[in-house]
């Protein structure tokens, strides 16, 4: 395996060992070539968890929803979806995972109406990094992709986001999925 920067730092693998050797030694190569190339990744990512509970409570909101956010990887974009309002779109992180990121659209504080509070925790650290956002560097959600769609979007954009993030264009445009956000 090679090794790049820090990425195996604690022993973590640096792609997915269930993707084809090719795809890892891809993202593998495309990782020395973002780092040589010097090009920044966007910083402000985390992954949020998002829960629903009902509340026994005799007066006051019965639905509690409750947002987790945690810090995830700096990652550079592959694609961007032209067709969004928000950025969204895939990328590869500095681990080599493949992610599907978009722009963070949850609300940072807690609030409460007459039939739902809303929750928000931040892992150590997070909240800070969260607040850093700005109109030109925001806050990106991300969610690591399963092997076989990350081996698909690795096929079908790395070689060309390579060329176009080194030549300072931008990821490239293609459409994105919806992300599915699971609920646990």
């Amino acid at each position: 395996m090679l090794t790049v920067g820090g990425a195996n730092w604690g022993n973590a693998p640096l792609v997915h060992h269930e993707w084809p050797p090719a795809a890892r030694i891809a993202v593998e190569v495309f990782l020395e070539f973002m780092r040589q190339n010097r090009v920044r990744p966007y910083d402000i990512a985390a992954r949020c968890r998002i829960r629903s509970l009902t509340r026994h409570v005799p007066v006051g909101p019965r639905r509690e929803i409750v947002h987790s956010f945690d810090l995830t990887p700096p990652f550079w974009p592959l694609t961007i979806d032209p067709d969004d309002a928000r950025v969204t779109g895939y990328g590869i992180d500095r681990t080599g995972a493949c992610i599907r990121y978009a722009q963070n659209p949850y609300p940072l504080a807690n609030r409460a109406d007459e039939e739902t509070v809303l929750r928000v925790q931040f892992a150590p650290g997070c909240h800070n990094l969260m607040r850093r956002a700005t109109r030109t560097n925001p806050a990106f959600i991300c969610e690591p992709l399963p092997s076989w769609h990350a081996v698909q979007i690795i096929t079908e954009h790395l070689i060309d986001a390579a060329i176009s993030l080194s030549e300072g264009r931008g990821p490239v445009a293609a459409r994105t999925t919806a992300p599915s956000h699971t609920t646990r």
